[in-house]
């Protein structure tokens, strides 16, 4: 009998950013985004059919879009580098992920960076569901060149989060390094995921974040693995305590 697919779409509207997220935790094709005033669907009849059916590629996220047999990211929220680390962290964590954002860049990266996090945190306990079959924990480890990152994640309905990627730059292209950890901070409140992370060297900051974000794709991508019928765990709540 085939897994259930683990998919949510989420809408996030806020005086400062209108946020979407199409979410698939095992790949496969999106559902569509949710119907909503401040993305109003294509004006081309043939484009506005396909997009009731699923995600379609946003335009003008050419550099952050990947369509494969079995992927599907589609990325824009304005901001190069957060797309860039979003299509990373989906691609390695084996997800399909469309994100669309309008946020109040002209004031900074903050509020757009944060509520994108939150909102994919969002979609990922809701994709996720009833805490049950899962292997619960993950470890990632990721270089990139000189750079060396880790990620460890339990699934523990307890946020917190402990994150050290030890950054020289103030900014990588328009991201604010300090939004990236940050960014990530909101993702584990959200996601209500324990979550600690840490770069343990690298000389380029930009190597330094893609190698942390590689680390917790792979470490999710571990952790939200679920057990089978016949394995050890599959139907459990794997907690002592009976509940996540």
């Amino acid at each position: 009998m085939p897994l259930q697919a683990r998919t949510a779409t989420v809408s996030r509207s806020t005086n400062e950013t209108k946020i979407q997220v199409s979410l698939s935790l095992d790949g496969g094709v999106l559902p569509p985004f949710e119907p909503i005033s401040h993305f109003p669907p294509s004006n081309d009849p043939a484009e506005a059919e396909a997009e009731k059916k699923g995600v379609v590629p946003i335009k003008g996220a050419e550099h952050a879009t990947q369509f494969t047999p079995t992927q599907q990211i589609t990325i824009s929220t304005g901001i190069g580098f957060l797309d860039h680390m979003l299509h990373a962290l989906a691609k390695h964590g084996g997800w399909s992920l469309a994100v669309r954002a309008k946020g109040d860049l002209y004031i900074d990266d903050h509020h757009t960076t944060e509520d994108t996090f939150l909102a994919l945190g969002t979609a990922f306990t809701k994709a996720l569901g009833a805490r049950q079959s899962l292997a619960r924990f993950g470890r990632g480890d990721a270089p990139l060149d000189e750079a060396l990152s880790w990620a460890v994640i339990d699934l523990s309905s307890r946020p917190y989060a402990v994150i050290d990627l030890g950054f020289k730059r103030e900014k990588i292209g328009a991201l604010s390094t300090e939004m990236l950890t940050h960014g990530l901070q909101s993702f584990a409140q959200a996601a209500d995921v324990t979550l600690h992370m840490g770069c343990t060297y690298g000389d380029n900051d930009h190597h330094r974040a893609e190698s942390a974000i590689k680390a917790l794709a792979v470490a999710i991508r571990a952790a939200t693995a679920r057990r089978v019928e016949g394995e050890v765990g599959a139907g459990d709540v794997v907690s002592t305590k009976g509940v996540l």
